[in-house]
């Protein structure tokens, strides 16, 4: 596949390098001469310097042949404007970048075929549905449904005091079944079998039934929490975002902002939301705001450092859990270290968003787990896939690093065995790891 790549910022790097790392013909325009440079020096692409929605510049690297254009500039304009030329030249698949509110809402403009854009994506709302996913299951790092939502991911981490540690997986289980698919222990990612001692700091990632997961999590050591109340700090796009999706549940919200002005566009802007105007990081007001009681406190300023150390004072202050923002990839894995729960970066997500929609059209859905550790695809088995299909699947030697979680037939979610037999038009989870995912889409063929 060529694919064209229009802004190297952070979310254009990340998917640049993916492309790249999987054997597609890459190109990456930046009108910024440093950036160009940084991605020329450091991945294996064609750094290009120029306008993006240059029609000369696109000819020039024979666009005419491209099957993907990614738009992801700071520019709206530029981004959608890069679309439609793609459409003039006959690329197949186009993704724009779009944050602005006017044409995130502007269904006219949006829906018109002129644009051709394929998929439109906004890192405030991608961030923001990610954070209420996992409020869903507050006790989980990472959520993920499958199936139509019949089936579950959850990824736990095992921390001290858990009755699971010392135990082997096959020792543990219940009324549901269920399966661990994963350990990630340190840096390392392993497949377990039944003999594999749960350890401290461990985290498992688990597929089960949604409508069972809450008992399978017992199972586990975890008692499934409700929130009721959320603390946010900072007013911007993701907390709006953010604030819309929880109010519609009937949570408890709390948005602290500093910017007075602001302040009164996000009173008119949600129907139920509190809206405070102080000092997030003012300790006084968070105490008074009733930080020791709430259920999920979340820092989405746009300073890094800010939503780090407030996440910290308002674990030591008496809230259950804490998310943070983070915009810088370096800091990701500072965040566990130090004791907050949950970091979330919306460019990462964004980049995940795009490298799903530009997968093979036969994975209904894919999921980058942990920084690339590891992938979860969502397939539907088709007639010609021969080698799987009519057997069980302990016959259909699967490679070491594929496993197959879960599978989805006539509206019923199954956690299987190796005797079960899969048929056309079951749709199935398979967990994927790193060195595994160049190979998945060969063997899957």
């Amino acid at each position: 596949m060529k694919a064209i790549i229009i802004g190297a910022g952070k979310i254009g790097f990340n998917i640049a390098q993916t492309l790249s790392q999987e054997g597609h013909d890459v190109y990456v325009i930046e009108k910024d001469e440093e950036r160009q440079q940084i991605v020329a020096e450091n991945l294996d692409v064609q750094a290009v310097l120029g306008n993006g929605a240059d029609s000369a510049l696109l000819e020039s690297i024979d666009i005419e042949n491209a099957d993907l254009l990614v738009a992801v500039t700071e520019s709206d304009e530029l981004n959608l404007l890069a679309c439609m030329l793609a459409g003039q030249y006959g690329v197949e698949k186009t993704v724009a970048r779009v944050r602005k509110p006017e044409y995130d809402h502007n269904n006219k403009l949006m829906q018109n075929p002129a644009l051709n854009v394929d998929l439109v994506i906004n890192p405030e709302r991608v961030a923001a549905a990610e954070i209420a996913k996992i409020i869903t299951v507050p006790e989980a790092v990472d959520v993920n449904y499958y199936a139509k939502g019949k089936i579950m991911l959850l990824e736990l981490l095992i921390e001290d005091g858990n009755p699971v540690i010392g135990k082997a997986l096959k020792d543990i289980h219940g009324e549901h079944h269920f399966l661990v698919a994963a350990i990630l222990r340190g840096d390392e990612l392993i497949i377990p079998r039944g003999d594999d001692i749960m350890l401290e700091d461990d985290r498992v990632f688990v597929i089960g039934r949604t409508d069972q997961m809450r008992e399978i999590e017992t199972y586990l050591g975890f008692q499934r929490r409700t929130v009721h109340s959320v603390m946010m700090i900072g007013g911007g796009r993701v907390a709006f975002y953010l604030a819309q999706l929880l109010e519609k549940r009937g949570l408890e919200v709390k948005i602290i902002e500093k910017d007075y002005k602001h302040c009164k566009v996000l009173a008119g802007e949600l129907d139920e939301a509190i809206i405070l105007h102080g000092d997030g990081s003012d300790i006084d007001l968070l105490q008074d705001e009733g930080i020791q009681d709430t259920d999920m406190f979340i820092t989405l300023t746009e300073d890094d450092r800010l939503n780090i150390l407030v996440s910290l004072m308002a674990k030591r202050l008496g809230a259950q859990k804490t998310i943070a923002q983070v915009r810088r990839s370096d800091y990701l894995p500072l965040i566990e270290a130090v004791g907050i729960d949950i970091a979330i970066s919306p460019r990462l997500l964004t980049a995940e968003a795009v490298l799903r929609f530009v997968r093979n059209s036969e994975f209904l859905s894919i999921n980058v787990l942990e920084q690339g550790s590891a992938e979860v695809y969502e397939i539907i088995l088709t007639e010609h896939m021969k080698h799987m299909i009519h057997q069980p699947i302990r016959a259909l030697g699967l490679p070491k690093g594929i496993l197959i979680g879960a599978l989805f037939r006539n509206n019923d979610a199954i956690i299987p065995s190796g005797n079960d037999v899969l048929e056309p038009g079951d749709r199935i989870i398979m967990f994927v790891t790193a060195s595994m995912v160049r190979k998945v889409e060969h063997f899957l063929r």
